[in-house]
């Protein structure tokens, strides 16, 4: 036995001492491998543990996300949601805006022809009490309605987002503020006006904006009180599929029942629906054009305190 790889052959062929030699090898082997076992036993349960971590997160979001979500469309509570301020234009596009208005909404004087329908609305609330009508116009533009109102001698202001229409309402002496609607209804008193108006304003919002919009008049609104809300009638088809869409700051056209919902579900009384400006189409008039095409383009949804 010259080297130590015959003596390891002798060992191994010994009788007794192989045995030996071989057991060990084994133990010697057996160890080598419960030691690797152990080491992706512990690599495995960190990965586990991590895994099981990042999903019970993702599960914590998700639901946070779904209670959001349902609290939004199940439960709307205008007090207790905080309702992000509606931000005027641009000057630039606002300038835009205003030129979009003279082109697509018509005149001061075809405007004054299209409210003048609702005066009798207020004349019959005005000759029910002793003080001054007062009167809120949201979204007021270029004041064509509180100049209506202040020939009846109402107590009349406005408020639009827009600086340049407040600007415009203002050198033709009319009382107006520029700000958010809700913002500064949240700032009046209880009780306080008898008719609050929004000619062409809620198609402009988003749906938790209109719930608090309703919330916030029924608030400041006396008893007795009314909210007269106008806007784009989308039983018309083509209202709904065309129309609306010319002006780009519309988010969504909402159907006279939605309105009338959203009223009876926040606390108003005698809530009726008024349907205005029937189309005419050329042409044959078949059951189909007339319930479709030539309904009114416009419907206003008139409430109670």
């Amino acid at each position: 036995m010259t080297d130590a790889s015959s003596f390891k052959q002798w060992l191994l062929a010994h009788p007794i001492l192989g045995g030996v030699f071989r057991l060990l090898a084994a133990v010697k082997k057996s160890n080598d491998t419960r030691q690797r076992t152990l080491k992706l036993e512990q690599r495995f349960e960190q990965r586990f543990e991590q895994l099981n971590n990042s999903l019970n997160e993702r599960q914590q979001n998700l639901k946070l996300n779904i209670a959001r979500t349902l609290a939004k469309k199940q439960n709307i509570d205008s007090n207790s949601l905080e309702i992000q301020e509606q931000q005027p234009l641009d000057n630039t596009l606002d300038d835009l805006y205003i030129a979009f208005e003279n082109q697509f909404r018509g005149t001061a004087e075809e405007i004054k022809q299209q409210q003048v329908k609702y005066i009798p609305f207020l004349s019959a609330i005005a000759q029910n009490i002793s003080e001054p009508l007062k009167v809120l116009d949201i979204g007021c533009g270029r004041g064509e309605w509180l100049r209506l109102l202040s020939e009846h001698n109402y107590e009349t202001h406005g408020i639009d987002l827009s600086h340049a229409m407040v600007d415009l309402c203002r050198l033709d002496g009319l009382q107006a503020t520029q700000g958010d609607a809700i913002t500064y209804l949240k700032n009046q008193d209880d009780n306080s006006l008898h008719v609050i108006t929004a000619f062409h304003v809620v198609e402009h919002l988003p749906f938790e904006h209109v719930v608090s919009l309703f919330d916030q008049c029924l608030r400041v609104l006396k008893p007795g009180g009314k909210i007269i809300f106008e806007t784009p009638n989308p039983e018309n088809l083509t209202v709904g599929g065309y129309s609306f869409y010319l002006d780009p700051t519309h988010k969504n056209p909402i159907p006279p029942t939605t309105l009338e919902f959203i009223a009876r579900q926040r606390g108003y009384s005698q809530i009726d629906i008024y349907r205005y400006n029937p189309r005419e189409e050329v042409g044959d008039v078949t059951p189909l054009i007339e319930n479709w095409f030539n309904s009114p383009v416009d419907f206003a949804v008139i409430a109670e305190k």
